[in-house]
């Protein structure tokens, strides 16, 4: 959720840390969406040279676990730990008696595994300090410095209590933080240590040069354009941070928190007094997803990512310029942008590590080139291969054949392709009575794509005091031709399609009461034609345990809704968003906020998730985070 005020000039926005992150602004009223934050003040440079503010936070955040659900993607909130589950395999050799042990015939698995059960969703101290210094009249210098420090409360996945060997730095004890090479761990900024529980980072280091109507910013720096930037329109220049708090942070803040801050130029000019050119080349850096067994992983830890950025990309750069004109009530604004998608797509990718298969001695070599590693923080059951394949949005079936088609190793140590889930499942339970556990190896790359986009805005004058009064009314709309997702077998073989995303958004600030303040209100719909709110392609929706995806039609839709109400006096503010996805999927996020001093606050909020409103399982972004049912309480402290 974010929440926005611009005044009659500005552009609306709407609730969007929930998908999409949040802000370090803990200020009333509440910052834009679309810039960043607002820098200590400027003090004129004089004889002396340079003057100098500062300013800073303290914070400490904390979701507390309101459900007995658990992530299920990590090793300890797997579903089938501790549980009997039944495998019946293809009949190996002829003869069950024959082959080794339970291989080639029914059997029962009990996985291996420590249930979680946690308190906590989230414990950190976060800490930032601003710089700001006025050089010359033209000169500015802008550096933040940021710390966030996890005290890890949590039930953490132990790689030995189950005798894993998964090759990964990743892939042992819980990582946080620090996530980027896949053999040794380390950063992707060069301006930020991460550790086991800390990150230091700068988000901005920044120089600015204005002369009349141009304004050029050199350095570390976030991008944020576009206006419906709960749904990101348009707000493509940068990837986001989402390791923290994933999606689910207190609603009324926004993406300056979020947004990846990369070296870059960017340069804006007033060219005439309606219209002004925006333009930027930055250094591409990609989403940071939370890493494996932590709290907010997003994906499965029972396989292996290899991220390519650090062996291809780091030497890339975005490019894009946007055009903003305002002509009274009316205002329009066109975009394009040259990047590689921060998100990624993935592929099965061969998994390098020459470990036997326990029941076939001698077969390390073959194994290093299939997209799998034995060990026993794999998966372990056809069962759990089509329910995880569900809840990632894959195709189950057609997953296996890519990852035996695509890589002969397999073929050679018996592997087939099938074309039915039945015969599918019989080959899985075999392999992984073969194995005692399978670790699919997948790889990260990131495309390049065209981003053409633009946006239109009006704003309503009727009878003073009316609902319709002084309504914001924006539609955003971007097209990517030929935008690559991820297959839904994970094939090497990317889908290509043009997408579509569209977005419309009103909001204002209505009085009901003389008594209080005017309530801030929005509304949002947005459309994707191809992908989900996180990018997932529809064709994969709608996998379970027992049947295999089919996909959706339509597009995807969802609604939101929010609201701001501040008290007379300014010091209690209640918040209230609602995230709807059509398909059957809802977060509720009421929230209290309680400033008693421009120096001290409080934030309450409660993520209320429900997957399973109506329609067919897997079809809706809400079931994902269903685990994440919580009561956050922050506590800030601004010098």
């Amino acid at each position: 959720m974010a929440i926005r005020l611009r005044g009659n000039a500005g552009w609306p926005c709407a609730w969007c840390a929930l998908v999409l992150g949040t802000a370090a602004a803990m200020v009333s009223p509440v910052v834009s969406a679309q810039e960043e934050p607002p820098p200590p003040p400027i003090i004129e440079a004089d004889d002396s040279g340079i003057k100098w503010s500062f300013s800073g936070l303290m914070r400490l955040e904390t979701a507390i676990h309101m459900t007995g659900q658990e992530n299920i993607v990590n090793q300890r909130g797997n579903p089938f730990n501790g549980k009997p589950i039944a495998r019946n395999s293809i009949p190996y050799g002829g003869d069950a008696a024959e082959g080794p042990p339970n291989v080639g015939s029914a059997d029962i698995v009990v996985r291996n595994g420590e249930e979680g059960d946690n308190a906590f969703n989230l414990m950190q101290l976060r800490s930032q300090f601003d710089i700001d210094g006025a050089v010359t009249e033209h000169l500015r210098i802008f550096a933040r410095v940021r710390g966030i420090y996890d005290f890890a409360p949590y039930d953490e996945y132990d790689p030995d209590s189950i005798g894993s060997q998964a090759v990964g730095n990743d892939y042992q004890e819980p990582e946080y933080f620090e996530n980027r090479d896949f053999l040794h761990g380390g950063s992707t900024n060069p301006l930020e240590i991460a550790g086991r529980k800390f990150m230091i980072d700068m988000p901005a280091l920044y120089v600015d040069y204005t002369s009349g109507p141009v304004l050029i910013r050199f350095g570390q720096q976030q991008i944020a354009w576009g206006q419906a930037l709960f749904f990101r329109v348009l707000d493509l220049p940068n990837g986001l941070d989402l390791r923290r708090h994933l999606v689910l942070d207190y609603a009324p803040e926004e993406f300056a928190d979020e947004r990846i801050g990369s070296l870059g130029l960017r340069t804006t000019w007033q060219a005439t007094q309606n219209w002004e050119v925006d333009a930027f080349v930055q250094r591409f850096l990609p989403t940071l997803y939370p890493n494996p067994n932590t709290p907010y992983n997003a994906i499965a830890s029972q396989f292996t990512v290899r991220d390519q950025w650090n062996n291809e990309y780091n030497d890339k750069f975005n490019g894009g310029l946007r055009l903003r004109g305002n002509f009274g009530a009316w205002s329009a604004q066109f975009a394009v942008l040259r990047r590689y998608n921060p998100d990624g797509v993935y592929k099965w990718t061969k998994s390098k590590v020459a470990r036997d298969l326990p029941a076939a001695p001698g077969s390390a070599a073959l194994m290093a080139e299939t997209a799998f590693e034995a060990d026993p923080s794999g998966v372990q059951s056809a069962v759990e291969w089509f329910t995880y394949a569900g809840n990632a949005r894959l195709d189950g079936l057609e997953g296996l054949n890519a990852s035996i088609t695509e890589f002969p190793a397999a073929g050679l140590l018996g592997a087939l392709a099938v074309d039915n889930k039945d015969l599918a499942a019989a080959e899985l339970d075999l392999f992984f009575q073969f194995s005692g556990g399978m670790r699919g190896h997948i790889a990260r790359e990131y495309k390049r794509e065209t981003n053409v986009g633009g946006g239109v805005g009006y704003v309503v004058s009727a009878a003073p005091g009316s609902l319709l009064d002084q309504l914001i009314i924006n539609v955003e709309v971007m097209f990517t031709p030929d935008r690559n997702f991820t297959n839904t077998t994970l094939s090497r073989e990317y889908i290509e399609d043009d997408e579509w995303i569209g977005a419309l958004v009103m909001e204002k600030y209505q009085r009901f009461s003389q008594d209080f303040p005017a309530t801030y209100l929005v509304f949002q719909w947005m459309h994707r034609t191809e992908s989900d709110l996180f990018g997932r392609n529809l064709k994969g929706m709608g996998g379970t345990a027992n049947k295999i995806a089919k996909g959706v039609d339509g597009g995807w839709n969802g609604l939101v809704f929010a609201m701001q109400q501040p008290s007379p006096s300014l010091t209690w503010r209640f918040d209230g968003a609602i995230l709807y996805d059509t398909r059957g999927g809802i977060l509720v996020q009421p929230a209290l906020r309680w400033a008693p001093s421009t120096s001290f606050n409080v934030e309450l909020f409660y993520n209320f998730i429900n997957g399973n409103l109506h329609g067919d399982d897997n079809e809706n972004i809400m079931q994902t985070l269903e685990y994440a049912d919580e009561l956050g309480i922050r506590a800030g402290f601004q010098f």
